[in-house]
């Protein structure tokens, strides 16, 4: 694929009559036009610098963006073959009249092998066999695909969609009247056939809203946020063939403002926690009568909270991002105050994800285009002048393929610090970071190798 960078920053702008620009319209063009020089600029020194930083690297355009992304728990593996196939659940967000669909593509990844840099493909900017030979030789490249499978009707873009843990072919999707919608993928046909035939439709959020999880501890349990302000717990299970509109089973209106996010604990079956735009992250013992009233809370930020993140190895530690740029590192015992601040974003942090393997490791997203890896294990550990000047110790590595704001990321469940993120332009990537980088007792790269 041609980087064609003029097309994701598309800016028009309409003359007065006289052919000449309002100042305060000519100042915000210059204004954009730096930004958009700046954003070239470096994304010209990631591309450069790729080959060092990835030992897979995928940047494929979709014909309309994605919001939400999320690996599949399964993938499929070939004796003779030196790739895997793994599945990825995403949507659309479409302009104007263009029907919107949710969307399950096949992704082959090479299996994991130290790429060659003279395998770097400029003009692609892919790494790890991609577009090479579809040869089935296992000292043959491998040729990844990235190619959608089945696409279902769905009304209006997709905010967000997750699949239920106890079984991935049911499918939660939040859509922009602010009902949530259940789909099992295999009830529909791999071609939409432009009818939305939801298989539960759950009702009474008052907006949209981009907060869901499903209960990892009960089946068909979820929860979802909504900028109505409030958390709705919903149960699938009641659904019978005449009875496909479900209401909520509780409504929660702890918070005085939009809810960005909820989450299950993935230990404690009887709390969730959730964030909001009163700058609040709260967290509710669902074994409580109250539904307006949470456990505790915590008021650590400068401003909204957008998501949070508990730890799926540590009870107690969980994380959130906030519009502060920052991210609060917190301990459920005591939400009085952070046991730490992530600092290197320089833009709204928007999402969040542990590692599902490395418990310190912690993924986050911005509006500043960056995917940041932090490990906490390295907090407090001292630097020279020169590493300060490159961020804290703990700030492990940055993402910075993208050239606009980042939608979503997901971590691959089946291959280790294999990473797939969507921004808002068309643009998905699939990526792995350099064993160099985040392998243990290895080397760092050499600072001479990265071109400035």
């Amino acid at each position: 694929m041609e980087d064609d960078l003029s097309k994701e920053h598309p800016h028009t702008l309409h003359p007065n009559e006289k052919g000449k620009l309002p100042a305060s319209l000519q100042e915000q063009q210059e204004d954009d036009n730096l930004e958009e020089k700046v954003i070239n600029e470096e994304y010209k020194t990631w591309k450069k610098n790729a080959p060092f930083l990835y030992d897979m690297m995928l940047s494929t355009a979709l014909e309309w963006p994605t919001l939400t992304t999320q690996w599949f728990p399964d993938k499929q593996s070939y004796p003779d073959k030196n790739y895997s196939t793994h599945r990825l659940l995403i949507g659309t967000h479409t302009s104007s009249e263009a029907p919107n669909y949710l969307q399950i593509a096949h992704v082959q990844l090479p299996n994991s092998q130290k790429p060659d840099i003279q395998d770097y493909d400029e003009e692609r900017g892919e790494i790890g066999g991609y577009g090479g030979p579809t040869g089935t030789g296992a000292n043959e490249a491998a040729s990844v695909k990235f190619n959608i499978v089945q696409k279902i009707d769905h009304p209006g873009e997709v905010n967000k969609a997750r699949y239920m843990p106890q079984n991935p072919n049911l499918i939660a999707t939040m859509c922009i009247d602010g009902s949530v919608m259940i789909w099992d993928k295999t009830k529909h046909t791999s071609v939409p056939n432009g009818t939305v035939n939801p298989q539960v439709e759950l009702a009474g959020h008052k907006s949209e809203g981009f907060g869901l999880s499903w209960n990892p501890h009960e089946q068909g349990h979820l929860a979802t946020g909504s900028e109505d302000a409030t958390v709705r717990l919903w149960d699938i299970t009641s659904y019978t063939k005449s009875k496909k509109v479900i209401g909520p089973a509780r409504t929660y209106t702890h918070h005085s403002a939009i809810v960005n996010d909820v989450q299950y604990h993935p230990h404690h079956n009887a709390l969730f926690g959730s964030v909001s735009d009163d700058n609040t992250l709260q967290v509710v013992d669902m074994r409580e009568s109250s539904t307006s009233i949470s456990a505790v809370q915590g008021s650590g930020h400068d401003d909204a909270i957008n998501a949070l993140s508990f730890n799926p190895a540590s009870e107690y530690i969980l994380a959130t991002a906030s519009a502060d740029k920052t991210i609060g590192i917190w301990d459920l015992r005591n939400l009085n105050f952070k046991l730490h601040a992530l600092e290197g974003h320089s833009d709204a942090v928007t999402s969040l994800a542990w590692h599902p393997f490395e418990e310190a490791v912690l993924g986050s997203a911005s509006y500043d285009r960056r995917i940041i890896f932090w490990d906490l294990s390295k907090v407090g550990e001292e630097q020279t002048p020169d590493d300060q000047e490159d961020g804290p110790p703990e700030l492990m590595f940055m993402h910075g393929g993208h050239t606009n704001r980042i939608s979503d990321f997901s971590w691959n469940l089946n291959d280790p610090w294999a990473v797939c993120s969507a921004a808002e332009d068309n643009l998905i990537q699939v990526w792995r970071v350099a064993n160099a980088i985040v392998g243990k007792d290895t080397e760092d790269i050499p600072v001479e190798e990265l071109e400035q």
